[in-house]
């Protein structure tokens, strides 16, 4: 692990990657109001998600759960998800395995 973050702007928000071990990573997304990532799944990657701020709608396999500020949801290896800051911005602390190219998006 460097020392130094990693920022990532996206159609939807950014992403600051601040750690990516070989046992761990961390990141902390900001998806814009009204904007959403795309529906995608990890092949291995394990991932926690806890909301700091806003609403969001999470989709899961097609189904939807509302999570705000103080919420979590453990998202595991080929589940899809898809994430929609539905008021405010939403800001997201992500922990889970290493970051690895391991990303199919299923819908933009």
């Amino acid at each position: 692990m460097t020392n130094k973050t990693e920022h990532n702007k996206h159609l939807w928000g950014h992403e600051i990657i601040w750690a990516n071990t070989k046992k761990y990573s961390s990141l902390m997304m900001v998806i814009t109001e009204g904007e959403q990532t795309p529906y995608i799944y990890h092949k291995k990657r394990d991932k926690t998600l806890f909301i700091l701020q806003g609403v969001v709608k999470l989709i899961v396999e097609g189904r939807n759960k509302i999570l705000q500020s103080g919420d979590k949801y453990h998202i595991p290896p080929k589940l899809m998800h898809r994430i929609v800051a539905l008021e405010g911005d939403a800001t997201i602390l992500e922990v889970g395995t290493p970051i690895e190219d391991d990303v199919i998006i299923v819908e933009e």
